[in-house]
């Protein structure tokens, strides 16, 4: 049998029951991008690289990396980071 499946079941079927957002019951990353030059995530593990042109966040499923041009964490929480600068790509891996 197979629990990680059958996790993701149950949570599946809690978020459609309770009509709640994904990542609140899986602990899920999320990204609010506005334009392509601010970018918050929130629910997020810590930094796993950071300089002026590659942030790469652990976002505990995926590795979120974000590249541009001036990046900066202009601040940073346990739960939340919002990075500004010029944004020219999001990878997830």
């Amino acid at each position: 049998m197979n629990t990680d499946k059958n996790k993701k079941n149950i949570i599946d079927r809690a978020v459609d029951a309770f009509d709640l957002p994904g990542e609140v019951l899986a602990g899920l990353p999320k990204l609010t991008v506005t334009g392509n030059r601010r970018i918050h995530i929130e629910c997020h593990k810590g930094i796993i690289e950071y300089d002026g042109s590659l942030i790469a966040v652990n976002g505990g499923a995926a590795v979120i990396r974000i590249r541009g041009e001036n990046l900066e964490i202009v601040s940073m929480s346990a739960e939340e980071i919002l990075i500004k600068g010029f944004v020219v790509g999001i990878e997830f891996e």
